[in-house]
């Protein structure tokens, strides 16, 4: 076994270079370079926060949207379709709009996480956020559209303007069959 005291410098220099190697790792897996151009007339949107355009499918980083089949309460507790209204204004943003991602990472599922923004520079994920259609994080960055989810509940937007179950909360509660 080595001894501590009789090789301190390789100990710090192989630690340094673990710590390098996870470290290009994380980075390599988190942001890839690859940009999407997503013409909104070929995609395909499945709920309020993913799409398919051909064969691949995404995920908008940073949010998680209702699921499709999701109700929530309005202001004066009446179920709306929040999943559908979700799932329809992210349709309606693609069509009017051709995005750009950049993909993040893959989920689970094999989906490309990405980060869409418009030809006028609006990003995808923040405007579903300050729309009340989408919450901020939970299994990403909690902060990254932190402040436009304080707007939209200080608004009453979306599902904010009454109660909501969080659609991670939702799912598993709802597993597909």
């Amino acid at each position: 076994m080595m001894s501590k005291k009789r090789f301190p410098k390789l100990r710090s220099l192989l630690i340094f270079a673990l710590a390098l190697a996870c470290a290009w790792a994380i980075q390599q897996w988190s942001f890839s370079e690859e940009i999407i151009r997503v013409d909104g007339k070929a995609v395909k949107v499945i709920d309020g926060d993913s799409f398919a355009a051909g064969e691949d499918e995404f995920r908008i980083y940073g949010i998680d949207a209702p699921e499709y089949r999701q109700t929530c309460l309005d202001e004066k507790g009446k179920p709306w379709l929040c999943g559908k209204v979700a799932r329809n204004e992210l349709e309606q943003i693609m069509r009017r709009d051709d995005l750009s991602c950049a993909v993040h990472a893959r989920d689970q599922f094999g989906r490309a996480v990405v980060k869409c923004t418009g030809q006028k520079g609006t990003d995808l994920g923040s405007l579903l956020v300050e729309r009340g259609l989408a919450a901020s994080g939970h299994h990403f960055d909690e902060t990254i559209y932190a402040t436009s989810e304080r707007e939209a509940q200080k608004a009453k937007r979306g599902i904010w303007r009454g109660e909501f179950m969080r659609p991670d909360v939702w799912r598993e509660r709802n597993p597909r069959s």
